[in-house]
């Protein structure tokens, strides 16, 4: 039986994905290799999987992210210019969500 899913993304530079997910969404560095960094803020767990080139025109890599502060996080990611240009916080028939996008534009939805 599945206890859990860990999506793996793609990522031009470690570094720069650490911050953003650490600074933004307040994951914490759980492992960093070479080529590969693993995040978790204790329930979640996010991989990424290093490419020396990502098309960022063509990345199609993407998640759902439950939160719990919607309103705050919203706010930050406003402040951060992090927020997709279609994702702007809305109220959808299921709940209230936005969509951000990471330096390599990996799409996150996150709901609360």
């Amino acid at each position: 039986m599945a206890k859990s899913i860990i999506p793996i993304f793609i990522s031009s530079d470690l570094n720069a994905t650490e911050k953003f997910w650490t600074e933004t969404l307040g994951f914490n560095t759980k492992g960093k290799h070479e080529d590969y960094l693993l995040l978790t803020n204790e329930i979640i767990e996010v991989h990424f999987s290093k490419l020396s080139f990502v098309d960022k025109e063509k990345n199609n890599c993407a998640c759902y992210l439950w939160v719990e502060n919607l309103d705050d996080l919203y706010k930050k990611c406003i402040d951060l210019n992090c927020v997709h240009p279609n994702g702007k916080l809305e109220t959808m028939p299921w709940g209230r969500e936005f969509a951000i996008i990471d330096p390599d534009y990996n799409l996150i939805k996150i709901a609360g």
